[in-house]
């Protein structure tokens, strides 16, 4: 069996809610050992955010908790006390890369900031997940999801024209942030590898947001259009089938349009010119003309078929007509079966779960899930312990982990 591609790399987790540690539940799953430092009888506060099982909260019936924090092992450690300072620049000299998602300046006052780090473990890289980054006049204001979807100017690009922006799914940025952390840890990695030094990965929700938009802003510095609430094109719909059920329907070129109107049975609107106009670069006129008669028409198609049998055979047809899937038939979709996407995890307390694995896939490396998320200071006694060589009653005496 190859090993995993992060093998060997040790990462200390001082992150807490999703941004952070998503990025490194990706590092432990390719691998790398995360050892994950929460707070003494608190914990990360994902730990007290639901689903809980059976509705009844509790640090370890998190069902976010759970997901995130896969394959990590945990301690508690009280990183404002001396004794915890020490006891964490014991684990950083032995350490490749730490991840944190403290508000910027934290670090720095608890004298654990990069070149503090980097003096203890030349090599040390340190990543750093915030809202805004660590420079900037943003840099200490507070924003949640949805602010940084509306910063970003994703929000008023979703939506209907003359409508009000549209809201992303819940969480969105966070995951994208984590994401972005994981790839500027491993890219720091590769770097250290070759050059043998550190560094700071700076990683900003706020950045995250925008390289997801990034096409908006780009449209706009050359052309001087402001792009809002789509653009005017018909069809980015999601329109409710025979059945009850709803696929989307999401035609951008004009032989997606054909194969579409070719498919739902009404050939002649892809072959009439005052229809074809709409797809004409810059031809907004033409759009908003036949948007409401293109729009009806499609749904009025999609409404007398079955969403199994429109999406089977818009995929034939290679026509973009897509199935909204619900949750059920995501974790039974034959795709996913193929691929082994799914993990099952058994955990103490919440028995067994279903959950995404491996957001892309290796050949000579394996994502190999070693368990499920930690319970509160589950391996206190092993790191500081076995590991270090602290004599653990003491520290839990003296209120340090």
């Amino acid at each position: 069996m190859s090993p995993s591609a992060l093998a060997g790399i040790k990462v200390l987790d001082l992150t807490h809610y999703i941004a952070g540690p998503y990025c490194t539940r990706i590092l432990a799953g390719f691998g790398a050992d995360v050892v994950k430092i929460e707070r003494p009888g608190q914990g990360d506060g994902a730990r007290r955010v639901g689903p809980f099982l059976d509705d009844e909260p509790g640090p370890e019936r998190s069902g976010l908790f759970l997901y995130l924090n896969g394959s990590k092992r945990g301690v508690t450690l009280d990183l404002k006390s001396e004794r915890g300072i020490e006891i964490f620049t014991d684990l950083v000299s032995e350490a490749d890369v730490v991840v944190e998602s403290f508000s910027p300046g934290v670090m720095e006052r608890l004298g654990l900031g990069y070149d503090s780090l980097k003096k203890i473990n030349p090599k040390i890289i340190l990543t750093s997940i915030s809202n805004f980054g660590q420079t900037g006049p943003y840099r200490d204001y507070k924003i949640s999801h949805a602010g940084a979807w509306g910063l970003s100017g994703a929000r008023c690009t979703n939506g209907r024209i003359g409508e009000r922006p549209v809201q992303l799914a819940r969480w969105m940025t966070h995951y994208v942030t984590g994401l972005y952390g994981t790839i500027g840890a491993a890219t720091a990695l590769f770097h250290r590898a070759v050059t043998g030094r550190g560094q700071h990965v700076d990683v900003s929700m706020m950045d995250s947001a925008i390289m997801m938009t990034c096409h908006p802003s780009s449209i706009y510095s050359f052309t001087g259009l402001v792009h809002t609430n789509h653009s005017g094109r018909p069809g980015k719909e999601v329109l409710e089938c025979r059945d009850g059920g709803y696929v989307g329907a999401f035609a951008w070129t004009l032989p997606q349009w054909e194969r579409m109107f070719a498919l739902l049975g009404v050939p002649e609107m892809g072959d009439d010119p005052e229809f074809r106009a709409s797809f004409d670069v810059g031809n907004e006129k033409a759009r908003r003309a036949n948007r409401e008669v293109m729009r009806t028409t499609i749904a009025e198609q999609v409404k007398s078929r079955d969403r199994m049998e429109l999406f089977r055979t818009a995929m034939e047809w290679m026509a973009p007509i897509v199935l909204v899937a619900t949750t059920q038939e995501i974790l039974d979709s034959p795709q996913h079966a193929a691929r082994g996407f799914f993990d099952e995890v058994e955990h103490p307390v919440i028995g067994n779960v279903t959950m995404p694995g491996a957001p892309f896939k290796m050949s000579e490396s394996a994502w190999r899930p070693t368990g499920p998320a930690p319970l509160l200071g589950q391996h206190n006694a092993e790191i500081y312990g076995e590991r270090l060589g602290y004599d653990v009653e003491e520290l839990i005496d003296q209120g340090v982990i």
